[in-house]
């Protein structure tokens, strides 16, 4: 029964409220009832009686459609808000909401209140809390009604400082824990926010989903399509930006939580097609801190936006995949992310979207395939190995279905198949394993590397350069493999693009051994290659091994034997691929042997010369430049060579290696040809029978080529005269094949195929002597045809021939030659022969030279002695004679006239070659002829005078006196024993053996020839025959017992002033030392070091310490003067060791003239000597590097030469051996960059510079610090070279410190180590620095560090930052400095040069680099930074510090607000302490970052700000000053908004201020700060009203500034015009302040302090409804001031005047009337007064007399009794005042007539007479028809219409005034031509008469 009464009573008070409600009668009382009842209406909804929630529902509908109806809105929205926060039952919460929602609508559509905003705003605090933890329903009414209201808001700026507590610091709570998941939850539906776009027009009744949202979530956010802001694509598009813009406000949304989903949220926006909504989107990105892409979180979010979720139950919480440029913008942020390269599967998923989704672009595609590159790159192992298939068969995918051909193939499809190549290539790097099985990818690769188009080619190819790691050993791991993949090379070598052979010979050099046939066989190919690239790899391809050492163990030298190609198989191998038919077509202009070019044929048999060489001698080097045709040049490693005139083509000159081809040749060859195929020269050479079967098919092609022929023809003769004679034998019957080359147009197939005639004619003579004759015969018959039947080069081939048969054939059978050919047919022979030397051909004169050379040395010259008789010289270079020869005369060409000749031609020609072919036969003659030797030792005496100008002839001259003096066993001789089964000179005979005494002799005359004193080129000559004889002859006993003789010689020559000279004598000391003994050796180094230490003498004039060695400057000179040289460079080298006897071995491999690189030099083989050095030097090799290593950079090009010869020699590997002894080396460099001598120091410099290429972090740590000193030490050098030199060092140095100072390079431990050793030196020692090129360095160092440093900058940030600062005027250019001082006379002014000098600082390099530390910091730097940022800040020297260090303090509070905000105080106090500068642009800048740091400084802070800039502006006379604090508040108000809005209070008075400021500028700022942060003038000034009371009469009562009170005065005035009558409430405090300012003296401005007083007194003239005798007070202060004598002031005070007395209708006529009328009429003022000192005063007086005038008026009483006293008397006056005074004086006097008239409305018939009023009509009469001034006229006809308004209906307009007035009016019609006057005349006389004037 209780609860029955309860239920019922609950009723019962329910139908109360609901009759209440319902006799709520009007709006207003149904608002009220509703603010009372309804809160506690809906908590009944809660009620535990079921019919309470019923009835309570009833009511609710009745309210809601109630409520609807109102236009304003009618609820509790703040209760209603505050009922959603507090409770938890949810039909309370859904009606509450229902009705917010409602509210919220009528308040935004109300919005002319200006609070709605505000409070709208205040709701979302509590509306949003808790969010997270609602129902859907409730979560999604929240969410559309805070949404647009978040969009909406803007900071307010002039905020009540009530309404702004309101606004707490993190309103929303979202920094606490329990509320950060509401934030989440919203910007997960915010997100959604920004996928959303409205539906398309043609969109059909269904849900509209765009991509990336599901069902559930439009609806969401579309509160089900209701949401009107949601429909309308404007209103969604600024909802958009303007959420955008409330996500970066600070105080309102936390900056640090959730980046990640953030970034997804800012990043999805950014492809929006609206511009408002991705610039603020792109504009968000920038601005906030970046998530870690590292992030799992971030990684997860992105891929769930690409790709799409499922639903949990049904599809309508399934999300469709993203949009494409949502795809494009996400694949772009995984590119980048290591963690997404490795989350499985949905790397693979969107890899495979990205290249076959449906709707995929080619844009799309590329990001796909790029997110693949990344994937290839970043993906672990364990994740990729798995996935690797699956992407690969997706890419190879894409490259067939856009491949070349293909459907809608363009550009586009292009580069998509480009980057797919590319990316297939890196794949291969992560998972070899599966390109090594399928080879089916490398074919079709090699395949497309052709055909595909020119654009995709490059990629291809190098995807397949990537791809060979993969296949690196599929040759030995896959051996089945191997066959397919030669096929695939051998397919692609011949291809038509360069691209196609370039990889297969990269592949066949990557892929297999050095011993594989094939592919030395393709590098053979692509040799002749067209393409540069092509033929580069092959010579990369074609470099042998380098040797092993002469005292490897067998198992080495077979084990290096196995690493070269088989002869054998080689030879097969390039057979096969010359019989093979060519697969392209041939390349037009190149000649072809079989299916190989002439070219690479010849390529082809030079290899396997080498080939055959490194098998026989595997310690000797074999490379490119080596090999030789004919009787060419070669390298001086002993391999080369042909030497002087036997034009035999011999290529091996060194003794050891031509002995063990030799042996090699006999070992592998046999008669038959047959090699045993089991044995080890067989496996590991062999194949001799191949290779002269390949020269014989390259002399016999079809298409001779004459340098195929050369290389051809230099094998065969090689072959046949190293191999046993058997050889030979087999070639006897190609005899007539071999002749047919004798007339060949090569020179080189001429000599080598005559010596291969001479060897094998002569084998075997004595079974057939009559073909030999017949041979002979036929040659003779040939050499001597002059017929145009015989060719010319057949004739010299025929003379060379004769000359290598007779030879040949003395050779084989020195003691019976004659059995086969008879002396006289010999005799005939050397005839034939000897004619030539007479032609007129130089060929067949050196020709003949050649041959007299070989017939001669193995015997004596057969010819007859004969006679000293004349014999008639040629001329070999004079016109051409007819070619006539008489038949072979022997009795002419005696022995003696064959010598003459050949010494005329040594003497006389021009002709080097010449003059070396007949030397060279003139000591081959003297070596078979003994008796002949004294004549030619005698004209080679001659020669050093006759060479002087051609030195390389000298060493011809030394390879004959060896021939001569020597023998056969001087070793130069040894290449001419070419016949291999064959010893000569005959054992037990005389045979060409030189008698002993002929090397003394010429040793005896050599040492006189170099004596001291001695002839400067006989010297150089005869030190080049020295050397000869000990490098050739040192076997020799003579030689051996003259060594110190030699060792004295060659010392005295290398102290000789010609730099030739001294390399000689330094490779003959060299030479010298090798053939000593032990004690020999001693005495030598003993002697040499101290010649070259101590200057003590050799012999008698030895060079000493102080001999000049180079002409003067040749070498450049020490610091103090003294030359320099090669030689004490390798002293140096020697001494530093402690090893003086190594100098010889420097000396041997010290080598820079051109001259030992030609043939002659080349022929003295030193590389033999070189190589021995290079083992003795081998255990000081680590001694010996340091310094050799600088040497090699020595200034002087000839020092750095021939170090750098020494340095190739000796070290082989030069990585290693750097490497090894880096630590030596760098030692050796910091202590040569101090050094004394520039030479050194700049050596140093370019060493150093070169050796820090690439090297580790450990190396170079521990010297980084002292490297950099140093090169700065260097780069302010004295001397400019080394400056130079210096500068690259640095840059190198630069390169690498940048590169250890990259976190992303190396790990963060071993970056800091870098950067905590050099951050410190650059910004102390290196910024710090006095010399410029120093400082400048450092700082472009310091900035690449800077970009580059990250994290690791942290620990050195403070003194980064403000060293940086201080920078930027320290390191001004001078030119702005400059021009500070001198703006007049480049006529631009200061500010524009301040401009120009700020712009330029802000976009300085230094600028840039401390913008980008600012990323680094945080509350640990800031501690120790700040300090001394407010250090430069107040103390900064120079506008581009103290402007840097503002902008710097605007990026902190832009960028990292949160580390600043402890500091904002301090850096405020400091900013406003320095703000005061005198350069206007300074000012500026400080006032910009005071603006940007207010937000987040204390309100003390700001107060004292304020406080110090209100003094500044009102107590500051400097007017530059005064502009400082409208600036500063203008910046606060624009970038601390909310700041300002807190303070408003405390800036807006002054800023109203301000707004009446007498300077424009300052007035301008001051007037922007008011508009900008106040809504209306009248509110803000209501609100502010006692602060600007306050300020206002604080200043115009303690300011000593007439300005200041001036200003005030105006403000009073505006303040009271603003609020009007509320003013009153204020007048007590005023009107005693304006009173009392008013009292004194006149002073400029204080007519402002009297208008405000009137204008106060006007406003607020209800006040003296109560305050009468206050009315008084001023009355006679504003009547006291209009009295003052001050003229100007007077005019305004009579302004004021009239204006005062008219507005509050005084009657104070009686005491004014006789001073305005004084004042109007006074004489000495008259207008015509011409004669008035001072012409300026008149306008003044003018002004005066028009103000008093007009005062008449306005002071006229309003009281009938006074009206009727003055009227008459006033109104004569003023008439009278019409005649005479100027259009101004007398529109003022027609003013005052009107107002008269105005005022006398009641009594005007008792107050004016009519005789007055005829008087008024008269004067209108004359003023209306004043035809000057228009203004006067239109004047007149106000009054005209207000008297006749005044007098119409009164007794006044009588007969007479009527027609009167009407006459006047008619005049005035009848002249006006302005129709706007003359027709409202017309409606006066109508208004007069009643009769139409028309």
């Amino acid at each position: 029964m209780a609860n029955a009464v309860t239920a019922a009573s609950e009723l019962a008070l329910l139908e109360s409220v609901e009759l209440k409600i319902a006799l709520a009668s009007t709006d207003a009382a149904f608002s009220q009832t509703l603010s009372q009842f309804l809160c506690p209406l809906l908590r009944k909804l809660n009620s535990a009686f079921a019919s309470t929630p019923k009835k309570v529902v009833e009511i609710v509908t009745h309210i809601s459609k109630r409520s609807r109806a109102i236009q304003k809105n009618s609820l509790p929205l703040l209760d209603l808000v505050a009922l959603v926060h507090e409770s938890n039952h949810n039909l309370t919460l859904s009606l509450a909401l229902m009705f917010v929602e409602m509210a919220v609508e009528k308040v935004a559509s109300n919005n002319g209140a200006s609070n709605d905003n505000i409070d709208l705003m205040r709701i979302t605090f509590p509306l949003v809390k808790n969010i997270a933890q609602r129902i859907p329903k409730h979560q999604q009414l929240i969410f559309n009604l805070v949404t647009p209201i978040l969009a909406a808001y803007e900071p307010v700026r002039s905020m009540n400082p009530s309404v702004k507590s309101l606004y707490p610091l993190d309103p929303f709570g979202f920094e606490q824990p329990q509320h950060q998941k509401d934030f989440e939850f919203l910007l997960t539906k915010w997100a959604d926010l920004m996928l959303y776009s409205t539906p398309p027009s043609a969109a059909s009744a269904e849900v509209f989903v765009p991509p990336s949202l599901s069902r559930s979530a439009v609806l969401f956010v579309t509160k089900e399509g209701k949401a009107k802001w949601t429909t309308n694509s404007t209103v969604l598009k600024s909802t958009k930006a303007g959420l955008l813009k409330f996500l970066q406000l600070e105080q309102m949304v936390p900056q640090n939580l959730y980046a990640s989903l953030r970034y997804t949220l800012y990043t999805t926006a950014t492809i929006d097609p609206s511009h408002e909504v991705s610039s603020a989107a792109e504009d968000a990105l920038k601005r906030m801190t970046k998530p870690s892409l590292e992030d799992p979180e971030l990684v997860t979010l992105m891929y769930q936006l690409y790709q799409g979720t499922g639903g949990s139950n049904d599809d309508n919480d399934k999300r469709s995949p993203a949009s494409n440029l949502v795809k494009q913008k996400v694949l772009n942020v995984l590119s980048r992310s290591v963690k997404a390269a490795n989350e499985f599967p949905a790397m693979l998923q969107v890899s495979f979207d990205a290249l076959y989704g449906e709707s995929t672009t080619s844009k799309l595609r590329n990001a796909g395939i790029a997110f693949i590159q990344w994937i290839a790159r970043m993906g672990e192992p364990a994740k990729i190995k798995p996935v690797a298939p699956i992407l690969l068969s997706g890419l190879l995918k894409l490259i067939d279905e856009s491949g070349v051909g293909q459907e809608g193939e363009n550009k586009d499809s292009e580069g998509l198949r480009g980057f797919a190549y590319e990316a297939v290539g890196l794949l291969s790097k992560r998972a070899p394993e599966i390109f090594v099985k399928d080879l089916s990818i490398l074919k079709a690769f090699f395949k497309a590397v052709s055909s595909e188009t020119r654009n995709v080619r490059v990629s291809v190819q190098e995807a397949l350069s990537t791809m060979i790691e993969a296949y690196k050993n599929i040759c030995t791991e896959f051996p089945e493999s191997r066959a397919e993949v030669e096929q695939i090379l051998l397919d692609n070598i011949e291809k038509p693009e360069h691209q196609a052979r370039h990889i297969s010979v990269k592949y066949a050099n990557a892929l297999f051994p050095f011993s594989s046939p094939l592919a030395r066989t393709l590098n053979l190919i692509a040799s002749a290659d067209p393409h540069l690239s092509v033929r580069e790899e092959s010579t990369r391809g074609l470099a042998f091994p380098p040797p092993i050492s002469p005292t490897a163990t067998p198992s080495e030298t077979s084990t290096f034997l196995a690493t070269l190609p088989s002869l054998k198989d080689l030879a097969d191998t390039i057979s096969t691929m010359e019989r093979k038919p060519r697969l392209t077509a041939r390349r037009p202009g190149v000649k072809y042997v079989g299916g190989l070019t002439s070219e690479a044929y010849s390529h082809a048999l030079e290899f396997l010369w080498k080939a055959l060489v490194a098998h026989a001698d595997p310690t000797k080097k074999v490379d490119d430049g080596w090999f030789t045709r004919g009787s060419t040049g070669s390298d001086d490693d002993g391999l080369g060579g042909g030497g002087g005139g036997s034009g035999g083509g011999s290529s091996i000159r060194d003794l050891e290696t031509r002995t063990r081809v030799k042996q090699y040749l006999k070992r592998v060859w046999t008669p038959s040809s047959s090699i045993d195929v089991d044995s080890v020269e067989s496996k590991g050479g062999g194949g001799v029978s191949q290779f002269l079967d390949l020269v014989e098919r390259g002399l016999r092609s079809n298409e001779p080529d004459a340098v195929l022929q050369s290389t051809a023809s230099s094998c065969l003769v090689e072959l046949i005269s190293l191999c046993p004679s058997s050889l030979a034998e087999s070639y006897r019957d190609k005899v007539d094949w071999v002749k047919t080359f004798l007339g060949s147009l090569k020179t080189e197939t001429r000599h080598c195929m005559a010596r291969v005639l001479g060897i094998i004619g002569t084998s075997e003579v004595g079974g057939n002597v009559d073909g030999f004759r017949k041979l002979v015969e036929e040659l003779e018959k040939t050499a001597r045809d002059t017929s145009k039947q015989t060719t010319f080069e057949a004739r010299n081939g025929a003379v060379l021939a004769l000359g290598f048969l007779l030879g040949r054939l003395r050779y084989r059978y020195s003691e019976t030659w004659t059995n086969y050919l008879d002396r006289t047919a010999a005799n005939k022979i050397v005839a034939i022969v000897a004619e030539e030397l007479d032609s007129t051909s130089s060929l067949h004169v050196q020709g003949a030279c050649v041959s007299l050379a070989e017939i001669a040395r193995y015997g004596e010259l057969p010819l007859l002695i004969g006679e000293d008789t004349a014999v008639t010289p040629m001329e070999v270079d004079g016109a051409p004679k007819p070619a006539v020869l008489v038949p072979a005369s022997p009795e002419k060409w005696t022995r003696v006239a064959l010598l003459k000749k050949l010494i005329e031609l040594g003497k006389s020609t021009k002709d080097t070659k010449l003059q070396e072919a007949a030397i060279s036969a003139l000591g081959q003659i003297a070596l078979g002829t003994p008796e002949v030797t004294t004549q030619v030792l005698d004209f080679f005496y001659t020669l050093p005078s006759i060479l002087s100008k051609h030195v390389e002839v000298n060493f011809t001259v030394g390879d004959a006196l060896c021939a001569l003096a020597g023998g056969f066993k001087a070793t130069n001789m040894e290449e001419y024993l070419d016949i291999a089964d064959v010893v000569f000179p005959p054992p037990g005979k005389a045979v060409a053996t030189p008698d002993s005494k002929v090397m003394e002799g010429l040793l005896e005359r050599c040492f006189h020839e170099i004596r001291p004193g001695g002839v400067p080129v006989a010297k150089k000559a005869v030190c080049v025959w020295l050397l000869s004889l000990v490098k050739f002859c040192g076997n020799i006993e003579q030689i051996k017992n003259n060594l110190p003789k030699m060792h004295q010689a060659f010392s005295n020559l290398i102290s000789d002033r010609d730099e030739f000279t001294q390399e000689v004598a330094s490779k003959g000391i060299g030479l010298v030392y090798e053939l000593g003994d032990a004690s020999i050796k001693s005495s030598l180094v003993e002697s040499l070091v101290s010649t070259f230490t101590e200057g003590k003498k050799i012999a008698a004039q030895s060079v000493t310490a102080d001999t000049t060695l180079f002409q003067e400057g040749s070498l450049g000179q020490t610091p103090d003067g003294a030359n320099l040289t090669t030689y004490q460079s390798i002293l140096s080298l020697a001494s530093d060791l402690n090893q003086p006897d190594l100098v010889y071995k420097f000396m041997s491999l010290a080598s820079h003239n051109a001259i030992w690189n030609s043939r002659r030099g080349a022929s003295m083989g030193f590389g033999s000597i070189a190589a021995l050095a290079e083992r003795e030097l081998a255990p000081y090799l680590s001694q010996i590097v340091p310094k050799l290593y600088r040497f090699q950079f020595d200034p002087n090009a000839k020092v750095a030469e021939s170090m750098k010869s020494i340095w190739r020699s000796l070290v082989k590997d030069p990585k290693k051996a750097v490497d090894e002894n880096f630590d030596l080396i760098i030692k050796d460099l910091l202590k040569g960059l101090g050094d004394r001598q520039w030479r050194t120091r700049e050596s140093s410099c370019l060493a150093l510079s070169d050796i820090m290429h690439g090297r580790q972090l450990a190396q170079i740590k521990p010297y980084l610090q002292e490297t950099w000193a140093m090169c700065f030490r260097a780069l302010d050098d004295i001397k400019e070279s080394v400056r130079v030199a210096a500068f690259t060092a640095c840059k190198t140095l630069t390169n690498v410190t940048v590169r250890y100072c990259d976190p992303t390079v190396v790990s963060v431990k071993e970056g800091q180590e870098i950067m905590d050793i050099v951050m410190p030196f650059f910004l102390t020692k290196g910024l710090g620095s006095k010399a410029e090129d120093v400082a400048k360095f450092s700082l472009a160092t310091v900035l690449k560090i800077t970009k580059k440093g990250g994290i690791l900058l942290k620990p050195h940030m403070t003194d980064l930052v403000s060293t940086l600062l201080e920078s930027l005027s320290s390191l001004e250019p001078q030119v702005l400095s400059y021009l500070t001082f001198h703006t007049d006379s480049y006529n631009i002014t200061q500010e524009q040069l301040d401009s120009s000098r700020l712009s330029a600082a802000k976009s300085s390099p230094m600028m840039e680099a401390i913008d980008s530390c600012v990323e680094n910091l945080d509350a640990s730097v800031m501690e120790t930074l700040m300090p001394k940022v407010f250090n430069i800040i107040r103390k900064g020297v120079g506008l581009p510090t103290k402007a840097g260090s503002a902008r710097f303090v605007v990026t902190l509070a832009m960028r990292v607000p949160t580390e600043l905000r402890p500091h904002a105080d301090s850096t405020l106090k400091a900013l406003s302490g320095a703000i005061s500068d005198r350069s206007p642009a300074v000012r500026k800048s400080f006032a910009t970052a005071i603006g940007h740091i207010a937000k987040l400084c204390t309100v003390p802070a700001l107060q004292r700000l304020i406080a110090h800039l209100r003094t500044m502006y009102t107590e500051t006379e400097d007017e530059d000053m005064r502009t400082v604090p409208g600036i500063t508040f203008l910046e606060i108000s624009r970038f601390s908004s909310d700041a300002f809005g807190n303070l408003g209070s405390d800036i807006l008075p002054l800023a109203f201020l301000g707004r009446r400021d007498a300077n424009e500028g300052i007035k301008k700022t001051w007037t922007e700060v008011w508009d900008e942060n106040t809504a209306g003038a009248s509110g803000a000034v209501k609100l502010y009203l006692g602060e600007l009371m306050s300020l206002c009469t604080s200043l115009l009562g303690t300011t000593p500034s007439w300005n200041v009170k001036k200003q005030v005065g105006l403000t009073l005035g505006d303040i009271a015009k603003a609020i009007g009558g509320s003013i009153v409430d204020r007048m007590d405090t005023i009107l005693p302040m304006l009173i009392e300012a008013l009292g004194g003296r006149t002073w400029e401005g204080k007519e402002s302090v009297l208008e405000a007083l009137v204008t106060v007194s006007i406003e607020g003239k209800a006040y003296f409804e109560t305050h009468a005798s206050e009315l008084e007070n001023i009355s006679k202060v504003v009547i006291r001031e209009a009295k003052k004598n001050n003229k100007p002031y007077k005019r305004v005070a009579l302004e004021y005047l009239g204006k005062y007395i008219d507005t509050l209708k005084l009657d104070k006529f009686e005491e004014l009337e006789d001073y305005l009328v004084e004042m109007a009429t006074a004489d000495g003022d008259d207008d015509d007064d011409m004669d008035d000192d001072d012409i300026r005063k008149k306008p003044m007086n003018l002004a005066i007399r028009a103000n008093a005038y007009k005062a008449l008026g306005l002071c006229f009483p309003v009281a009938q009794a006074s009206q009727a006293k003055w009227a008459d008397q006033v109104l004569t006056q003023l008439i009278k005042g019409l005649d005479g005074n100027v259009w101004n004086t007398r529109i003022a006097i027609l003013e005052s007539i009107e107002k008269v008239f105005a005022k006398c409305e009641n009594g005007i018939e008792g107050s004016i007479k009519e005789e007055t009023l005829l008087a008024v009509i008269a004067g209108l009469g004359a003023t209306m028809t004043d035809g000057k001034y228009t203004a006067v006229r239109e004047q007149s006809l106000k009054t005209v219409k207000q008297v006749a308004s005044r007098i119409k209906d009164t007794k006044l307009l009588n007969d007479k005034s009527r027609t009167a007035f009407i006459t006047v009016i008619d005049e005035a019609v009848n002249k006006e031509l302005i129709s706007s006057i003359a027709e409202p005349l017309k409606e006066v006389r109508k208004l007069l008469s009643g009769m139409n004037l028309d």
